[in-house]
């Protein structure tokens, strides 16, 4: 039974760049069709049907919303066309010890496991705003006890009542009106300077870089998305599945980086003398930013990277 794809992801311009070679004629299908309506090239090298109707789907309606729609149909070629030549290697906790030996010798892979979104855009404003948040947080959790007492207050302040009441229902009021010691008790106040510093490494190492992490013991796939291929708002999508959706995804791309040991970076050596060109300066320079760049994106030891076209669940 055929499933139906439901696209998180899809990055087209990608998925055209690949099929143009993939259905040979394609190209040469769309300059004839720019040049006349009235006549068509039959002359097709690749899989019979299919050029033409990748061809069919590009020109369609260029620009307007309804080439958005034909992008999924393109899609299914596609990975049709994979999986019929044997192109793509499949990976998911039932074969993954089976398979992870071919990874570094295929050409595309298609992952199969629950994924974590990690949205650095998201983090970093949670890290700065994180103070003010759990004060927030602080004062809506204790707002009845804090207004039980003022209420109690409102009611002791009346001559008839006890004057060392009152004192012990102001110093509790007082107490309870300190967010900022709220906060700190409930472990949802920081150091401010600790977390400008965060936010600080955090934008310069990671910058907007959306990820999908999709683990499958011992190892863990990892993606970096362009926002610009997400079918909905990043925000909506968290709310949607959560940050660690319980739906199964599938995942297909190519490999970027596999089980290979990272490089050891070694810049050059000390002093400025050893240096007797500008290039070697430069190259230098290169060099130390590969070992801090290395702190943030560098690889982990049982990471597997891939460079995404499309995350998808089934229906």
């Amino acid at each position: 039974m055929q499933t139906i794809k439901s696209f998180i992801y899809l990055d087209e311009y990608k998925m055209y760049s690949i099929s143009s070679q993939i259905f040979e004629g394609i190209t040469e299908y769309l300059i004839d069709y720019r040049e006349t309506t009235t006549q068509e090239n039959e002359a097709q090298k690749g899989p019979i049907g299919s050029g033409r109707i990748m061809a069919d789907i590009l020109k369609s309606e260029s620009g307007t919303r309804e080439k958005k729609y034909l992008h999924d149909y393109s899609y299914k070629l596609f990975e049709d066309y994979l999986k019929e030549s044997g192109k793509i290697l499949s990976l998911s906790v039932e074969n993954i010890d089976e398979n992870i030996k071919r990874v570094d010798n295929v050409g595309f892979v298609e992952v199969r496991a629950k994924a974590v979104f990690n949205d650095m855009n998201t983090l970093k404003v949670t890290i700065e705003q994180f103070n003010e948040l759990g004060q927030a947080l602080a004062y809506i959790t204790n707002f009845e006890k804090i207004d039980e007492v003022r209420q109690q207050l409102a009611t002791a302040a009346q001559p008839i009542k006890d004057r060392n009441q009152k004192s012990r229902l102001r110093q509790q009021l007082k107490g309870l009106e300190n967010i900022e010691k709220l906060a700190k008790d409930q472990g949802l106040h920081q150091d401010p300077v600790l977390l400008k510093k965060l936010a600080f490494v955090i934008d310069y190492g990671f910058q907007d870089q959306f990820e999908v992490r999709m683990p499958i013991e011992p190892y863990v796939f990892s993606s970096n998305f362009n926002r610009e291929y997400l079918r909905e708002d990043e925000h909506l999508l968290v709310r949607k599945y959560s940050r660690l959706p319980e739906k199964e995804f599938v995942l297909v791309g190519t490999i970027a980086q596999s089980s290979s040991k990272p490089t050891d970076y070694e810049a050059g050596g000390e002093g400025d003398d050893q240096f007797e060109h500008l290039k070697e300066r430069i190259m230098y320079l290169v060099e130390l930013l590969g070992i801090m760049e290395s702190t943030f994106s560098g690889k982990l030891a049982n990471e597997i990277v891939v460079d995404p076209v499309a995350l998808y669940h089934e229906i």
